[in-house]
């Protein structure tokens, strides 16, 4: 995907049950141009789901008209099964000192069960070995407005999901740990792949293959050089930002296990994090330009959600079957959407719709007379959340 594109994925699925309405919650409704309901003519029949940022949206089109509606969720498909990903968060709040930690996770909409994505340890171990040198201590309700503004002890960590790719997750996790008395402070952030069914993280070499993998590590530390290169070029000619950035960049050491998955032009690349520290200790990164690889097998399922660009990037769009998808970024929060029967001559209709961010990812129902009350399900502990 080149520079400056808001990232697209879509799936067209079967009709949706009319038991999944009540699951979903009410958006918005999309108009043809003009402000009215498009003529029964103007729109070919369709309905697929569309992930935009933190949610996926149900777009539905008949000859009445096209509605959208929307649930606070993440799907991927994987191998004929679809599974959700959520996080939760925990944490504790006292008069001096602040706690708080978020895990993902993942779930096959099929069962019961829950895998652990992202679960780092380090701030319920900080806070049971604060509790145990406190013991007096109770905790506070965080909404008190008379707490401090910058407690002394403030340990927490953020997770950030880059990227679905089918199986594959690309999680950016943040860690800090700043505790009183200057005992210990720690600011860390690292980019890794996680399996959605394991929960395990993904090595570079069983990501791409070995050879794509020892090809992309030889590729990445000159990239790296490069980048540092220009950057103390562009501070000796006198760029203040620069200059900043030049004072802190022997912090930064390339981690050949800091890389996700992105795509370029519907293939696959390696986008490398380098984790670096500024002068007063925070943590820094540096991104490094993707690096394209060979499409490993599983990539094919991932490339045919993935849009074609138009070559001006002014639209992108999608041909699943009887109609085509056209979608052209609006704005920071919105998409425009137009269906049009895929046949010669036929007329279609465009609306416009507000989407939540600009990367969007894919979501289908699942086959079999079971999918639609498991994505029910799903859907209904999504809105619960």
């Amino acid at each position: 995907m080149a520079a400056g594109r808001a990232k697209l994925t879509l799936a067209v699925v079967p009709a949706l049950l009319p038991a999944l309405l009540p699951a979903l919650l009410p958006a918005l409704v999309l108009a043809a141009c003009g402000g009215e309901r498009a003529a029964p003519s103007a729109l070919p029949r369709a309905e697929f789901l569309v992930a935009a940022g933190d949610s996926t949206y149900w777009v539905r089109s008949s000859g009445e008209g096209m509605r959208v509606r929307s649930a606070p969720l993440l799907l991927t498909r994987v191998d004929g099964r679809t599974y959700e990903l959520f996080v939760t968060e925990e944490g504790a709040e006292y008069a001096d000192a602040s706690f708080s930690t978020v895990r993902l996770w993942s779930r096959d909409i099929a069962g019961r069960d829950s895998v652990a994505l992202v679960a780092d340890s380090t701030v319920t171990g900080e806070l049971a070995r604060w509790r145990r040198r406190h013991p007096r201590e109770e905790e506070v309700d965080p909404a008190d407005e008379t707490l401090t503004e910058d407690p002394s002890t403030v340990v927490s960590d953020e997770v950030d999901i880059v990227d679905i790719h089918g199986p594959y997750v690309t999680v950016e996790h943040l860690l800090d740990v700043d505790l009183a008395g200057g005992a210990s402070h720690r600011h860390e952030g690292r980019r890794f792949v996680v399996d959605v069914r394991s929960g395990a993280r993904v090595p570079l070499a069983a990501l791409v293959g070995a050879a794509e993998a020892a090809r992309a590590l030889a590729i990445a530390p000159p990239a790296l050089r490069q980048l540092t290169d220009s950057i103390r070029t562009a501070a000796a000619a006198g760029d203040e930002r620069a200059r900043a950035a030049a004072d802190v960049l022997g912090s930064f050491r390339f981690d050949s296990a800091g890389f996700g998955i992105t795509d370029v032009d519907r293939q696959p690349a390696l986008a490398f994090m380098v984790p670096g520290t500024g002068g007063e200790g925070e943590a820094l990164a540096l991104h490094l330009p993707p690096i394209p690889v060979t499409p490993p097998a599983w990539w094919a399922a991932v490339r045919a959600t993935l849009p074609t660009w138009a070559s001006d990037s002014s639209r992108l769009g999608w041909t699943p079957g009887g109609y085509h998808v056209v979608a052209r970024p609006s704005g920071e929060e919105a998409v425009a959407l137009a269906l049009q029967p895929a046949r010669a001559g036929a007329s279609g209709a465009d609306a416009s719709a507000a989407a939540g961010g600009l990367v969007e990812r894919a979501a289908w129902r699942p086959r079999g007379p079971s999918g639609a009350p498991r994505l029910r399900r799903a859907l209904f502990r999504a809105a619960a959340r």
